[in-house]
């Protein structure tokens, strides 16, 4: 409560007339102050109604970058992407009897051979003579044609015969009974792409090669002197 002058002096008068002026003088800016304070609300809301929609927008541009990014490097990888199979026959082109071990390409992309491992009943062997001698061809002279893989680039397409005979080339009977023992013998074979993606493709465990993330450097590895390793 504010003491006023005395209403009997000619002082006390002119001081209240004063003090009314400074009150009058304060009212309006005090009410427009509270006509601001009323909006402070709203403003508020409307800042936020315009900021959590571009907040949203940012995300919905951060996602679709990385997707895009994503989708980008999956159709880089899809369009190098190589397919190594292995495979046996027993015939050449024109239906004669002949002994083939392949590899083949079948993917995009060029595929290079980090590793082969080749093995008959669970015993691998280094290269072609010492397969045959282990499995059908105990002794006699052996003429064989072998093409060098592991550690080869096949290009999309190409396959290579990594050992071939005919009936001729090996003693009587050899050719019958390695042809009876291809079934139990194991081709696996460890390639990667460009972008050093890697897949073990195995002829007798899955219909699709798998991806590693590296190739083994267990394998007895075929192909290769005993004291020359596999490229890695």
């Amino acid at each position: 409560m504010v003491d006023l002058p005395d209403k009997g002096s000619g002082d006390g008068i002119e001081a209240r007339l004063a003090h009314l002026e400074r009150m009058a003088a304060q009212r309006p800016a005090s009410s427009a102050l509270d006509r601001l304070l009323k909006y402070v609300p709203i403003l508020a809301v409307s800042n936020l109604l315009v900021a959590v929609p571009a907040f949203l927008i940012s995300i919905g541009v951060a996602y679709f970058t990385f997707v895009q990014a994503e989708a980008t490097e999956k159709m880089q990888i899809a369009a190098v992407w190589p397919h190594v199979t292995a495979a046996t026959s027993n015939l050449d082109d024109d239906e004669r009897p002949q002994m083939t071990l392949t590899i083949a390409n079948q993917g995009v992309g060029p595929a290079l051979i980090k590793g082969m491992e080749v093995s008959h009943r669970g015993k691998a062997y280094r290269g072609p003579h010492e397969l045959l001698r282990g499995c059908c061809v105990p002794e006699g002279s052996i003429r064989l044609v072998i093409s060098p893989s592991n550690g080869d680039v096949l290009r999309p397409g190409d396959e290579i015969d990594f050992l071939r005979f005919t009936p001729d080339s090996v003693p009587p009977g050899a050719f019958e009974r390695f042809e009876a023992e291809r079934g139990a013998m194991r081709i696996r074979v460890c390639y990667c792409s460009v972008f050093d993606d890697c897949w073990i493709a195995d002829d007798q465990r899955s219909l699709e090669p798998v991806a590693v993330a590296q190739c083994p450097a267990d394998w007895v590895q075929y192909g290769f002197p005993q004291s020359t390793p596999a490229r890695r």
